[in-house]
């Protein structure tokens, strides 16, 4: 398909493909426990379903984020190279290898280890009974040795800076840009300047569509994280928070397909700045950021008493266009786009 051919929607597609067993977890929740788990409504499998659902569960709880992450790493790669895929084609590799690396390995030692188990809604990184971790006169049968505490230790804190601290950095990222771009415009003139004011307002742009997907994950997301912190703090769970949080969550694939496709309707819109004998239309594909030469700037120059003022307030107030941080130009070399 053509719009394979670019790494954004290749990212997407793997995405989604992470999304998609989230979901089904959720969705089976306590069925694949153990008939007989204690207070566990509707439990009607064995261990082996058990661990089944819980080694899905430990690979796309963080491989869903980490392509959440990625994207904010993949928007950096694309300003920093002005959108050329050629130049940056090499990150997807290792963004795919990272995905397996990061979750695989971990899903299994927790396999071999016993250490998958009925939690509160899916089976998932638990010890059997619950609580005996904590309770000294209730020995583990399953899981809650320190070597196991200690790699979930590990287990959440990849997760956090996955989640919480890449993305933020990497938009931090792109507001270099922009006041970078701001201190080129105050020093620029004339057709230099005009240049570097599109290209600020550009990267404006462009941070808020990076921001959208990230933002979009985080609101699926929020009910689960305050009620672990909940757990954390009191020690105890709240089912109420825990049922909005896997509802919420099992919603993240109507809501990447909504941010999906509005991003999309936006590339349709084009940059038109009208000015006083001339137009610039399609900045995205120019060259060098611009399709303007000398010979239009003087021939502008001609049709207007000031030379640069009327053109500039048009700017201002008649320019339409819409930016799509996530386009840029196919590599057709790539292994990936065939």
């Amino acid at each position: 398909p053509e719009k394979l051919k670019r790494m954004y929607h290749r990212i997407i597609l793997a995405m989604n493909i992470c999304v998609l067993p989230y979901a089904v977890v959720d969705f089976v929740g306590t069925w694949a426990m153990p008939i007989g788990t204690p207070y566990r409504i509707g439990a009607a499998g064995n261990q082996g379903t058990c661990i089944a659902q819980g080694f899905v569960s430990i690979i796309v709880t963080i491989a869903v984020p980490y392509y959440y992450s990625s994207l904010s790493v993949f928007s950096c790669f694309a300003v920093r190279n002005s959108f050329k895929e050629e130049n940056y084609r090499h990150i997807e590799k290792w963004i795919h290898l990272g995905a397996i690396f990061v979750t695989l390995p971990i899903a299994i030692m927790f396999a071999t280890r016993e250490s998958i188990n009925p939690g509160i809604s899916v089976c998932y990184l638990a010890e059997y009974p619950n609580g005996c971790v904590d309770d000294p006169n209730v020995p583990c049968e399953r899981g809650g040795d320190s070597l196991t505490s200690s790699i979930e230790t590990i287990y959440g804190a990849a997760f956090a800076i996955i989640t919480f601290i890449i993305p933020p950095a990497a938009l931090l990222y792109l507001r270099g840009f922009i006041k970078r771009a701001t201190r080129d415009t105050n020093r620029s003139v004339g057709k230099k300047k005009i240049i570097e004011t599109f290209r600020k307002r550009v990267l404006k742009d462009l941070i808020a569509q990076s921001s959208l997907y990230l933002l979009s994950f985080w609101s699926t997301q929020i009910f689960l994280y305050i009620s672990h912190g909940y757990h954390l703090i009191t020690g105890k769970h709240s089912y109420d928070l825990v049922i909005a949080g896997v509802c919420c969550s099992s919603f993240q694939g109507v809501v990447l397909m909504l941010v999906y496709f509005q991003l999309e309707a936006k590339k349709g819109d084009v940059a038109v700045c009208e000015g006083p004998g001339f137009e610039i239309r399609n900045y995205q594909g120019a060259k060098d950021d611009t399709n303007l030469s000398v010979r239009d700037i003087r021939e502008a120059a001609k049709r207007t008493r000031n030379r640069f003022s009327g053109w500039k307030s048009s700017l201002s107030s008649q320019r339409k266009y819409s930016f799509h941080i996530f386009d840029g130009e196919v590599d057709e070399s790539s292994p990936w786009a065939k």
